[in-house]
């Protein structure tokens, strides 16, 4: 059986899903970085997207200087259709977009940090939390690993977050020695 797409091809909708991936990241975003991002497996077409980006800008969105570029940051309005309006989005789609836009950023921020790995988690409407942590090989540039992580409560993702950014070499390290040795 084959499982069907889901794409979002409403602008209405697509700009829910712009403050809901700002807001889950707890970051600005580049306009390239959000193509890049709903590009995945074409959940969100090119135009539809610019469009929504157009409705968005300074009423849910600002657009601030980021390390020389452009990127967007949700305003209180924006926070706001997060919040409210961003379980409104399929579950597939909030999940892939999420996973891709840790990825994307983390990709973007190692790169002009010089770090190899990133951790961002967003609170889910039913409390719990959803960690995502980025490994990226020193080597190649390229992503080594990405853990999606379940917790029960805010509390427990910093916790695991805190854990891992504390000691970034040893958490990599481990890995490496689970899959690998």
């Amino acid at each position: 059986m084959i499982v069907p797409r889901i794409r979002i091809d409403e602008v209405d909708d697509i700009c829910v899903l712009i403050c809901y991936l700002i807001y889950a990241l707890g970051c600005p975003l580049t306009k390239e970085q959000l193509i890049e991002i709903t590009s995945l497996e074409e959940a969100v077409s090119y135009f539809d997207l610019v469009q929504a980006l157009e409705n968005i800008s300074g009423r849910l969105c600002t657009e601030v200087e980021l390390n020389g570029e452009i990127a967007y940051a949700n305003t209180p309005s924006g926070i706001k259709v997060a919040r409210e309006l961003g379980n409104s989005l399929p579950l597939s789609i909030r999940e892939k977009m999420f996973e891709e836009a840790v990825r994307i950023y983390t990709r973007d921020s190692m790169k002009k940090k010089g770090t190899f790995l990133s951790v961002r988690y967003i609170k889910n409407s039913n409390g719990t939390c959803t960690v995502g942590i980025n490994v990226t090989d020193t080597n190649t540039a390229k992503q080594k690993y990405y853990i999606s992580i379940e917790t029960e409560n805010e509390q427990e993702a910093e916790s695991i977050k805190q854990k891992v950014k504390k000691d970034p070499n040893t958490f990599a390290r481990y890995l490496d020695d689970y899959f690998f040795k």
